[in-house]
Parts: structure tokens; C-alpha cells; sequence
């Protein structure tokens, strides 16, 4: 009998441990399935208007303990957290996790614009700002040892296209008409960005009749190139550019090349047919806008 007792009180022990590890597994499972934040795993990037996002952009639904929660299969919203035109949301912005991996396979713009930024959001958690990306209005792929070429592209009467020289590597050649507030030095038209990482370009703009005949005086003596940089240059006066707060960027009118002006500078202005003011611009590489 004795030992009949000691068998039983030790089964209640081995009972009583076995309630308490799962009494402490559950909450672990629970925590490790409940979605608690989102986490770009593909980043956004810069593409062309009414084109599908390619790469496509990737969400993580994760834990409260960082593991990718799996079994959420919900929705999951894109919106922007930076949108400084009041660009439309993109078309197919909300799609469904598999496994906790919510894919925008058909993310699509509607509207050009710079330094968007988007937030990936389910019920009651956000992710964190994405990286800025563009939406513009073409994008050329430059293949190495040739020069690529963007279309014209317009706004507000002033349109433009620019020609990249060549490279020992593939480049990125981009084109924008409007998506950006006017600069400090734009006095008519609108503004024209153009982008390029590793190779100098040539950008051609023209001035519609239109906004010729608004500037009085002989016309093509008082157009120039309104310029607008993330790095700073010098000027038409021999002064290095203002940095202007509200865009973000270095601005002023360009030197011209014929007298020693350093690039970026006027390469030549005249007036075409049917009254259109012509302005050729040298230029590095990078990010310009550039005005009338």
C-alpha cells in the first residue's frame, strides 16, 4: 500500500509539470502567429507612368517577435506615406498575404511625381516608410558603349528630350514633364526633369510661341535655362547656385559654354519656326530640372 501511495503522488507531479509546459507553450505559439508589424521586403523604384512596378514590391507581416507570421492570409493596403502632388493611390495597392507575403505584382501610377514614399498597413499595424522611388514620365534602359535617348516631354508650354552619351556599363535614362513644383528662378513654363547616374547628357528644351511672346523685349536675349540640382553649380552671374528649401535643391540660370561657362551650361538658344525659342544645355550626369 505504501508504495501504491508513493506511485500515485508522483504521477500527480508528472501531471501537474505537463499542465504547466502548456499552460506556458500556448501563449508562445499564439505570440508567434499574431501579425504585429510590416516590413518591405522588395523596396519600391522609380518607374515609368501606367507601367506595373517591376520589380514588384514585397511585404512581410511579421510577429511581435520578428519571425514572418504565416499564418496570416489577410489584406494588406498600400498608401503613401510621402506624396508631395497629390498623386491618385496606385491601381492594385491592396492584395491578399499568402503565408504572411503580401506581393503587389500589378502595382500601377497614375500620376509622375519625386521622392514618393509608401506605408504598408494591416488592422492595427503599419509598416515603416519606404524608400523614395519616382514615377516619371519615361524610362529608356542605356546598353553600354552606346548613347540612348529619351521622347520630348512637356509641361506648361515648355517641352524637351535629352540624348546620353556613352558608358563602359548599362544606365538608367529618365524623362519627366511636370510632377514638380516651379523653381525659384522660373519666371514662365513649366519644368522638365531629366536623369541619368553615370553618363553626361545633351537636353534640348523648347519654349512654345506661346509663352515667347509673354516675355517682352527681343524674346531670345531673356530666355534661359531656369536649372535645378541636388548638388550645387555656378551660375549665369559666376555665383555658385542658391539652395532653395522649399524644392530641396540648388538653383539659378546657366552660364553659357561659349564663354568658359563650367557644365552644366547653355550650349546654344535661337528661335525655330513658328516663333519656338530652342535652348541646348551640356550637362553632367544626374538629376537636373531644368525650366525656361
Amino acid at each position: 500500500m505504501p508504495s501504491a501511495t508513493r506511485l500515485f503522488a508522483r504521477s500527480t507531479l508528472i501531471m501537474a509539470a505537463a499542465a504547466v509546459a502548456l499552460m506556458f507553450a500556448v501563449p508562445a505559439a499564439f505570440a508567434k502567429s499574431c501579425p504585429r508589424a510590416l516590413v518591405f521586403a522588395v523596396q519600391p523604384t522609380t518607374t515609368q507612368v501606367q507601367t506595373t512596378m517591376t520589380p514588384a514590391v514585397v511585404v512581410d507581416v511579421e510577429n511581435s517577435q520578428g519571425y514572418l507570421a504565416t499564418n496570416f492570409d489577410g489584406s494588406v493596403t498600400l498608401s503613401y506615406a510621402v506624396n508631395n502632388v497629390g498623386a491618385p493611390l496606385p491601381a492594385n495597392n491592396v492584395v491578399n498575404a499568402v503565408n504572411g507575403v503580401a506581393t503587389f505584382s500589378d502595382l500601377t501610377f497614375n500620376a509622375v511625381g519625386f521622392g514618393f514614399e509608401l506605408q504598408a498597413s494591416i488592422t492595427g499595424a503599419a509598416s515603416s516608410p519606404s524608400q523614395p522611388f519616382d514615377i516619371v514620365t519615361q524610362l529608356v534602359h542605356c546598353q553600354p558603349g552606346q548613347t540612348c535617348q529619351t521622347e520630348t516631354v512637356s509641361s506648361a508650354g515648355t517641352s524637351g528630350f535629352a540624348v546620353a552619351g556613352t558608358a563602359s556599363t548599362s544606365d538608367v535614362l529618365t524623362a519627366t514633364g511636370g510632377g514638380f513644383p516651379s523653381m525659384s528662378c522660373t519666371v514662365v513654363g513649366g519644368v522638365l526633369t531629366f536623369t541619368v547616374t553615370d553618363r553626361s547628357k545633351t537636353i534640348t528644351m523648347m519654349l512654345s510661341k506661346s509663352l515667347v511672346q509673354q516675355e517682352p523685349g527681343p524674346g531670345a536675349a531673356h530666355f534661359n535655362a531656369c536649372w535645378g540640382s541636388p548638388t550645387p553649380f555656378i551660375t549665369l552671374t559666376g555665383k555658385p547656385s542658391m539652395f532653395n528649401p522649399a524644392n530641396n535643391e540648388y538653383e539659378g540660370l546657366l552660364p553659357d559654354c561659349s564663354t568658359g561657362g563650367p557644365s552644366p551650361c547653355v550650349v546654344s538658344r535661337h528661335k525655330a519656326n513658328a516663333g519656338v525659342e530652342v535652348i541646348t544645355v551640356s550637362a553632367p550626369s544626374g538629376d537636373p530640372r531644368i525650366s525656361g
